[in-house]
């Protein structure tokens, strides 16, 4: 889409290294970020409840009462959310989900798919935080969203899915598909406009949920991972590449998890390893389990839970799944990997490596205490605690970087790669230790992306499906 920059011009929109993001929080100590491997924008929160923005805003996903083609380049404050503090949040392609500390969603950004969970499936926008259509006495205590989809935990451990249905990544036993008109050959899909509890996953006690592109999974309380959505490239770890319309449990997989994350084509889980006996290891320490598109396009997907080999010995404690790269932090050091990564999304510096098939050190941030990772569709941002080590990274200026040139990057916020939340403070003298100091690499946001329905980074373009047992049976 569009005509790609020079290398010029590349380096100068880009982060190639770990930047401290200060600019635009007032002084807020963030406690929580988020993006998406979807996502060109990113949402950051601060101990006070505070919602911050930066990012694509064409579909007013900011929530800032606009809707765009120019991206925000610093954090703006969401004003609209004073009264309801947020406690944490989630991003789409074009939509963003806000969970209140009174356990309430709230949603802005485009409604055609029904991803802002309103009611309405129409070509709009909400560019203004709306509550969602809830059941009455429903407490929620997590989110996540793919593309154009989502997913929340209830107090009660139980899963709500609403949005576009395609692939079956709401879980409730279908993909939408359906006829647009009588003998016609265009297929459309369904849409939730309205959170609906999946079935399949009542009484797990699930404690952890992650969206993909066009796939999903969960954790329960003993540890089992349960996938669904696009199966293709072995992302939902079954052996196979069929997609599933309700969730299906890996539980004779050789982890157990604590913690799980989607990128386009693959998963990641942080975990410990089942025996063959069924017994786990939960004494050893953490590791990393990913399955499907792990290598890139070039190499064999991974067809079900594996152990990632050259994180072998690590103790694991955070990883995000990107678009096409991952970042962990294990034992004191930040990791990143990816191939065909253009933007400086793994960190490695603009003398270093753009793109790596194999894990490496992101030396800048060595010896960060990282409490939070999360990365974008061509950015990563990292939740750090303020360091002398962190203080010296070089900090960003949104105001220094100059207009956007027109129709190149998707990838909003400059990956804030740690010092998201002490962002702001960390400009501050004398301010004390703060979790969150906002590190950017990555692609920043752009304008003048076409609005269209298509993914130019969308893996499952060159993917052909192979036809799940339930559809046979439908097309019958």
């Amino acid at each position: 889409m569009g005509k790609k920059p020079g290398a010029e011009a590349m380096q100068a929109i880009n982060l190639r290294g770990p930047h401290r993001l200060l600019a635009g929080f007032g002084g807020a100590r963030i406690v929580s970020i988020a993006t998406g491997c979807t996502s060109a924008h990113v949402i950051a929160i601060g101990a006070g409840g505070e919602a911050f923005a930066w990012g694509r805003n064409d579909n007013g996903q900011l929530g800032l009462g606009d809707a765009s083609a120019a991206p925000r380049l610093a954090p703006e404050r969401v004003a609209l959310l004073k009264g309801t503090p947020i406690s944490r949040a989630a991003t789409g392609k074009a939509h963003t989900v806000f969970l209140s500390t009174e356990g309430e969603l709230l949603a802005c950004g485009a409604c055609k798919q029904g991803a802002v969970g309103n009611g309405v499936k129409k070509a709009e926008q909400t560019p203004t935080p709306t509550p969602l259509v809830l059941p009455s006495g429903v407490r929620f205590v997590h989110v996540a969203s793919g593309q154009n989809f989502n997913l929340a935990i209830d107090a009660e451990g139980d899963v709500w899915s609403w949005g576009w249905s395609e692939f079956g990544v709401l879980g409730h036993g279908t993909d939408g598909e359906w006829n647009t008109k009588e003998g016609s050959v265009k297929l459309s899909y369904s849409a939730e406009t309205v959170p609906k509890r999946i079935s399949a996953l009542a009484g797990l006690g699930c404690v952890d949920v992650a969206c993909g592109q066009h796939h999903c999974a969960a954790i329960d309380r003993e540890g089992v991972v349960y996938t669904w959505g696009n199966g293709g490239y072995g992302r939902l770890g079954h052996k196979d590449q069929q997609d599933q319309w309700t969730p299906k449990s890996l539980r004779d997989s050789c982890v157990r998890a604590r913690e799980v994350s989607c990128g386009s084509a693959h998963t990641a889980a942080i975990g410990w390893t089942k025996l063959a006996n069924g017994d786990v290891c939960w004494a050893a320490k953490p590791s990393l389990f990913m399955w499907g598109r792990v290598k890139g396009a070039s190499q064999n997907a991974w067809m079900y839970p594996t152990p990632e080999e050259d994180m072998r010995g690590w103790s694991m404690k955070h990883m995000s799944c990107g678009a096409s790269h991952n970042v962990a932090a294990a034992d004191a050091s930040v990791i990143a990997w990816g191939s065909a990564c253009l933007s400086g999304e793994l960190g490695f510096g603009s003398e270093g490596k753009k793109s790596s098939a194999r894990p490496d050190k992101v030396l800048a941030l060595e010896g960060a205490a990282v409490a939070q990772i999360t990365c974008g569709l061509a950015n990563s941002i990292l939740l750090v605690e303020r360091s002398a080590a962190v203080d010296k990274l070089p900090e960003w200026d949104p105001s220094l970087a100059g207009p956007p040139p027109a129709a190149v990057d998707r990838s909003s916020a400059a990956n804030s790669e740690g010092a998201a939340a002490s962002a702001a403070g960390a400009s501050k003298a004398g301010a004390s230790k703060a979790k969150g100091k906002a590190v950017a690499k990555g692609k920043r946001a752009v304008a003048d992306e076409p609005k269209d329905d298509e993914d130019e980074d969308d893996p499952d373009e060159d993917y052909k499906p192979e036809p799940t047992a339930a559809k046979k049976k439908s097309k019958k």
